[in-house]
């Protein structure tokens, strides 16, 4: 069963923080053109305030500004922070802009689970903690991120990176936490989708290209650059680099007393 709007998710040990200055991860190269669906979906934990009065774009790829079809979490600035949408673009066969968006702005400071989805038959919907929150119809002659070759893009390079904790150009960086982020290149069922949020750490695999854990054991200096790989757990070596964003331990283990306690006799 979907969690209900008032529970709360169980805080998880491990999360990767981007501070809201200078951290992010990019999955480079990385490309979504020629899917027919996809569901994007991440464990996040977004501030307010902000660290910064930029708007974010985090989670993102593809070009808003220029060609336009691209997806992406959304803020306003830190002094009137009061949206956060889960947003698709899609550019219009009279190459003007079409943005969708649903706010899940309620759930800020405080982990939540969101998922993006956008089937074959063109509906985009959202979910958050595995409700169904919001769902919207494209027109089949709307160009969306699955459909922008990057070949024939203004910025190529946007369409072949997925950005964490910023947007695609490296700035806008928003203050946020991950504990986990994956992408199928299909559109998971509702049940699939609940079956993941009860467990993070076993998803479902069919369609997975993109799986990132928050653990010590998955962030290290693979191809030995200096920059640590956030590694991708589903085989695919969609691996993220962290340029400044850290892993941050929320919680702490537990103390093991190795040998039983000795209460010393009064003094008389």
């Amino acid at each position: 069963m979907p969690l209900a709007p008032t529970r709360v998710i169980r805080t998880p040990r491990y999360a990767v923080f981007c501070n809201g200055v200078n951290a992010y991860a990019v999955i480079e190269p990385f490309t979504v053109y020629g899917w027919s669906e996809i569901t994007i979906e991440e464990l996040i934990y977004p501030f307010h305030p902000k660290a910064n009065a930029e708007y974010s774009k985090l989670s993102m790829i593809g070009d808003y500004w220029t060609d336009f079809p691209s997806t992406f979490h959304e803020t306003n600035n830190r002094y009137d922070y009061t949206i956060i949408n889960a947003v698709w673009v899609a550019r219009r066969p009279d190459g003007t802009k079409s943005y969708i968006s649903y706010s899940f702005r309620a759930y800020v400071n405080i982990w939540v689970h969101v998922v993006r989805r956008f089937t074959e038959t063109r509906e985009y919907s959202v979910w958050v903690n595995a409700e169904r929150k919001y769902s919207s119809s494209v027109p089949a002659d709307y160009k969306t991120v699955l459909e922008w070759d990057p070949n024939n893009a203004t910025h190529p390079e946007y369409y072949r990176r997925f950005v964490l904790g910023a947007n695609v150009r490296f700035g806008g960086h928003m203050k946020v936490s991950y504990y986990t982020f994956r992408v199928y290149d299909r559109a998971i069922e509702q049940s699939e989708i609940e079956e993941n949020l009860r467990t993070p750490w076993a998803p479902v695999r069919s369609g997975l290209k993109v799986w990132l854990v928050a653990d010590p054991a998955y962030i290290k200096d693979i191809d030995g650059d200096g920059i640590l790989e956030w590694i991708d757990l589903s085989g695919n070596n969609n691996h993220a680099k962290l340029y400044n964003a850290q892993l941050v331990e929320l919680i702490r283990a537990p103390t093991r007393i190795l040998a039983p306690t000795r209460t010393l006799a009064p003094v008389r």
